[in-house]
């Protein structure tokens, strides 16, 4: 007869929605929504 282990597995451990995880980086949104604020601040300082 096999013996059975009495310890708990880990289900967390190679779960595949927790593989995704790692560097946060900017939305796209954000990073355009940026580059337009520097646009204008650009064009301000220009015509100012």
């Amino acid at each position: 007869m096999k013996k059975r282990n009495n310890r708990q597995r880990n289900l967390l451990h190679n779960h595949p929605l927790l593989s995704k995880a790692g560097v946060h980086e900017k939305t796209n949104k954000a990073k355009r929504r940026k580059e337009r604020q520097n646009l204008r601040k650009t064009w301000f300082s220009l015509s100012a």
